[in-house]
């Protein structure tokens, strides 16, 4: 396999390595074996990088066994160590669980919850979580109770950074387990955030689904402070309004004696986190003065300035309250912190109920409040008092989806950070995925990937060019089985606002689906876009008894949207990014894939300061483009999984038929694009109704959907829930709706 060949090639030789490997290649195999047997030869550590968790889970169940059979019958001479590691979060620990076992007063639902956990803790050996089934088996008001409690003492027990300080504590941590198996590991399968951000874990590492790298630099290399965080922290600590059993501080102060050192630092942790409450609703309403100062600043600018709006007003006279807010907020958050520190010495010492319960909540605030002051003090960085902007930084005051304030100050280039900063620091690297061949070359991808950075240096660099090489694979499926189409009378998803746009992708979804009895995924750029569609289908759907999901539907997750959808092969499913990237929907489940709009990005202020940087040309080429090429090739790979799969490709953005926007579907294995038709798609761009028909006769189904009484029009297609389908005719094997 040239894959694996490459992989070995690359491993420990001072080299990157860059690699196109379509899906069904058997990439993580080809991968795997080479750095299996590396790693142990040469008794060093790799790791082994992935986005999604479905992928690290998938490789270290299904195909990490494989390896280590193919090795062992082999005779290469020995085994290596292979483990998981997650997020820290992901893992229980042991310490949180004990501190949070139920005495006389606690509820139920609570002995309950405990008990499962505790019972889950004695017979999983590593302590994942992802493991750990949450459904409650008591019936009706008792269960949702009980799901309740778990749902509160499972946020309890999870680990957390620095959560155990002491030897016996680390002994009995999942996650602090989890990492001694990895450090005494030859291959560790991880994600690509701990790998970033744990540069001292690997000197060599392979990164699947490596398209993400971009991005998750950008969170990895960034501080992002919502306000909203640390209000609740704050009230997590002491809620005025709400009873003295959930406010830590107010336990504390009421169970200290009168005129003792308890007394004495709960009355200063009380003061401070006055102060601290104050000092944040000033921010709030310093930053409330600066948006309305910027959106009147904008209405004599452009928009592209919009991005250098804050570090303007920072260093005006008019931006000394955000300063001051920001300073004094800091400096309580801080001794806030140092009064949380003394209080949990004490709290052996005090009369007082649930002490570790108490001191958990005090090392778990403490902890989060050391996170958001390096979070804050990074968002306006000072030096010798004034503020002290930093060029390869992008500072902002931006908005939650409830209209908090984020503080945010965000790397402006992640590509140049990896490839001046990251990539020279490795060994070796290899990056992998099926969407690093974009525009006919890897040119592209190197650049969004930081890979071609890291092999030219700038010429005030002080380092040797890394050694950068490609390897492409060739497609294994026949895309002869697939049909692409794209209806040329959508309306175009800018006009009027895009209400048009929006109603007309809601009918088209209706009168297809109802059609094909399901088996499709509708694939969207815009979460309310999403959910607006979901809702207004949901009834359509029930009135043809199709079973119909959406993401962020109320009480699903996306996990459980997945599952759902696998089981019902006649089901609808509407989808944002998790489904563009990593989904597997093999077989009959997925035979109909709509992709929505086209997958661009939304020209933020982040975006126009990447602009102002290098240049809006540079920019659109480095990173805008790159990013929503991958994404479509992605979402496009949804439907071909194996290689008997077959079915159809609607795109529902009329602009993909433009030439400006063209290059999207150059990217598609299309007859008309090539030279040799043979194994590549049909392309069909004609009218609405005529591209529903030519993909059901592609599949075989034309004939079936006109016995039913379903060859009308689109037009006819009615939404309103109280339309019942029309009847269909008793054919026989006819499945009535």
């Amino acid at each position: 396999h040239e894959v694996a060949r490459g992989v070995a090639r690359t491993l420990g030789c001072e080299r990157l390595l860059l690699v196109h490997a379509p899906t069904g290649t058997g990439k993580t195999l080809a991968y795997l074996v080479p750095v299996m047997i590396w790693a142990l030869r040469s008794r060093v550590r790799v790791g082994i990088a992935t986005f999604t968790r479905a992928l690290q889970e998938q490789a270290m169940e299904r195909d990490v066994p494989v390896a280590l059979r193919a090795l062992e019958e082999a005779g290469a001479g020995g085994l290596p160590e292979v483990a998981m590691l997650k997020g820290r979060a992901n893992y229980l620990c042991w310490r949180a669980l004990a501190t949070q076992a139920p005495e006389a007063a606690d509820s139920a639902g609570w002995w309950l919850a405990w008990l499962q956990l505790a019972m889950f803790g004695f017979h999983d050996r590593d302590g994942d979580l992802d493991r750990f089934g949450t459904r409650c088996l008591l019936p009706g008001g008792k269960g949702a109770a009980a799901s309740r409690e778990l749902e509160r003492l499972l946020a309890e027990v999870r680990a957390r950074v620095s959560c155990c300080t002491s030897k016996e504590d680390r002994e009995t941590c999942a996650a602090e387990a989890a990492r001694r198996r990895a450090e005494r590991s030859h291959v560790v399968i991880t994600n690509h955030s701990f790998a970033l951000a744990r540069r001292e874990f690997f000197r060599h590492l392979v990164f699947d689904e490596c398209e993400h790298l971009h991005d998750q630099a950008r969170s990895a290399f960034s501080s992002e402070v919502a306000l909203r965080d640390v209000r609740e922290t704050l009230l997590q600590l002491r809620r005025p309004k709400g009873p003295p059993e959930r406010s830590p501080l107010t336990r504390i102060e009421r169970a200290a004696p009168t005129g003792g050192e308890a007394s004495a630092c709960a009355g200063k942790a009380l003061l401070a986190h006055e102060r601290a409450s104050a000092a944040l609703t000033a921010l709030d309403a310093a930053l409330f003065d600066f948006r309305a100062w910027r959106e009147d600043a904008l209405r004599s600018r452009e928009e592209k300035d919009s991005h250098s709006l804050l570090r303007e007003y920072a260093l005006s006279a008019e931006g000394a309250p955000v300063l001051e807010a920001q300073a004094v907020l800091s400096k309580e958050l801080d001794e806030l912190g140092a009064c949380l520190a003394q209080l949990s010495e004490h709290l052996e010492l005090l009369p007082i109920r649930g002490a570790g319960r108490l001191r958990r909540a005090l090392d778990l605030a403490r902890g989060r409040l050391l996170e958001l002051l390096e979070g804050i003090l990074a968002w306006i960085p000072r030096q010798e008092g004034l503020p002290c902007f930093a060029p390869e930084t992008f500072y902002d005051a931006e908005s939650d989806g409830g209209g908090e304030s984020v503080l945010v100050a965000r790397v402006l280039l992640p590509h140049e950070y990896l490839g001046r900063a990251y990539f020279p620091d490795l060994d070796s690297a290899v990056c992998i995925s099926a969407t690093t061949w974009l525009r006919g070359g890897f040119e592209l991808s190197a650049r969004y990937l930081g890979l071609w950075r890291a092999a030219h240096p700038a010429e005030n660099e002080q380092r040797v060019p890394e050694t950068l090489e490609y390897l492409r694979t060739p497609e294994i499926f026949d895309y002869g089985r697939v049909l692409v189409l794209v209806p040329r009378d959508a309306p175009l998803p800018s006009l009027q606002g895009g209400a048009p746009y929006s109603q007309y992708v809601q009918q088209f979804v209706a009168h297809l689906a109802e059609r094909t009895r399901g088996r499709m995924l509708v694939l969207f750029t815009n979460a309310d876009a999403c959910v607006g569609a979901g809702r207004r289908l949901a009834p359509f759907f029930a009135a043809r008894g199709i079973p119909f999901w959406y993401q962020r539907m109320p009480g699903t997750g996306k996990e459980e949207l997945a599952e759902l959808f696998r089981e019902r092969r006649d089901s609808v499913l509407l989808g944002l990014d998790t489904f563009w990237y990593g989904a597997d929907f093999p077989g009959e489940t997925l035979e109909y894939l709509v992709l929505v709009r086209l997958p661009y990005g939304v020209p933020d202020r982040y975006h126009h300061a990447q602009c102002a940087s290098i240049g809006a040309d540079e920019q659109r080429r480095t990173i805008y483009m790159p990013r929503a090429l991958a994404k479509f090739r992605q979402g496009f790979g949804r439907l071909m999984r194996r290689e008997t799969d077959r079915g159809c490709v609607f795109v529902l953005d009329g602009r993909a038929l433009e030439p400006r926007h063209r290059v999207f579907l150059s990217e598609l294995p299309l007859q008309q694009l090539a030279a040799s038709p043979e194994q590549l798609a049909r392309f069909v761009r004609q009218d609405s109704d005529t591209c529903v028909r030519e993909a059901l006769l592609h599949m075989g189904r034309w004939d079936e959907v006109r016995e039913r009484g379903l060859d009308r029009p689109l037009r006819e297609t009615a939404l309103d829930a109280g339309s019942a389908p029309r009847a269909a005719p008793n054919a026989e094997g006819d499945v009535p709706f």
